[in-house]
């Protein structure tokens, strides 16, 4: 196990390697620069003063050799500066990460909560009434765009109503609380489909294996053939799905928090792409790269717990 946890975190660090060079890379391909934008919000600004400004901040340099600068600063936990903010990037992206955290943590875990029981009710009556009635649902869900349905909810809730806010984060546990109902109804709507389908899929493949034919030939009850047999395999499927939405409670909802105007690592990302704020983006990508890795890796470990027949090596 130590072995395998070695290579899989040796294998991680390269693909961050990688990862980082490329999108350092695409940004840098990017037309325009920060200075370039400098110069056109400042007409006064001369050629003279934005030829300073690119020796100030590297720009004048070759990309691979600010790459390497970028790298070597990195390695000395130094992550540099947002130029949007004019602060060290770690400081504008934790409280992004930590409002992200918040809203994606939640719409994963209610969304997988809601899932099991109405997936693996489906999969024990296919084809009945309430199959047909889950499946139309998680279809209604699925199709739904994000946006529309969060329109929707801010003219009911916000504009009609007027129970909820329609947008901002909020001041202290309740209101806090208040802003984040639609957020979070609109996430979790858009993805309890996919992960019912999902649970309904994995647990008609459990159920017509041998082993569940066996444990009713003992004289187990439908109920209990399913909540000692059929659930732990229907769980190991399901580990991929959630391991690859792990990567989103760190790069954010970009749709969900625009429409909500909250300030997660979504909208972060996005405006630092659109404004050429370099640092500010390239960390914010290379943590949801690590974020999904780790999902996969933690999906891998979920394998061996739930079935024993798996098991980690490192190496074919």
């Amino acid at each position: 196990m130590t072995r395998y946890l070695l290579g899989r975190l040796g294998e991680i660090l390269i693909v961050l390697l990688l990862m980082s060079a490329v999108v350092f890379c695409l940004i840098g391909l990017m037309p325009g620069d920060p200075v370039d934008l400098m110069v056109s919000g400042n007409p006064k600004m001369t050629s003279e003063d934005a030829a300073r400004l690119r020796a100030l901040y590297g720009l004048d340099r070759p990309l691979w050799g600010r790459y390497l600068s970028w790298l070597g600063s990195a390695l000395g936990g130094d992550l540099g500066y947002s130029r949007a903010f004019s602060r060290p990037v770690l400081e504008v992206l934790l409280p992004r990460l930590a409002d992200t955290l918040l809203l994606m943590g939640l719409a994963l875990l209610l969304s997988a909560a809601i899932a099991l029981p109405v997936g693996m009710l489906a999969a024990r009556r296919p084809r009945s009434a309430i199959d047909y009635g889950v499946n139309l649902l998680c279809f209604a869900g699925i199709s739904v765009p994000p946006f529309w349905l969060a329109l929707l909810l801010i003219m009911l809730f916000a504009v009609l109503l007027q129970w909820l806010p329609a947008s901002g984060v909020g001041n202290g546990p309740i209101d806090g609380l208040r802003h984040l109902a639609m957020p979070l109804a609109v996430l979790v709507l858009a993805n309890v489909g996919h992960y019912t389908r999902f649970v309904r899929a994995a647990t008609i493949e459990v159920l017509r294996q041998d082993h569940i034919r066996t444990a009713r030939a003992k004289g187990l009850t439908e109920r209990q053939v399913v909540r000692r047999h059929a659930l732990r395999g229907a769980l190991a499927p399901t580990l991929t799905v959630l391991a690859l939405s792990f990567g989103g409670l760190f790069s954010g909802a970009l749709i969900t928090e625009t429409m909500f105007a909250r300030p997660g690592m979504g909208k972060a990302i996005y405006d630092a792409i659109m404004g050429n704020d370099y640092n500010l983006a390239l960390v914010g990508l290379l943590l949801a790269t690590a974020a999904t890795l780790a999902g996969s890796l933690l999906a891998d470990l979920g394998y061996a717990w739930l079935d024993p027949r798996v098991r980690l090596r490192a190496g074919p």
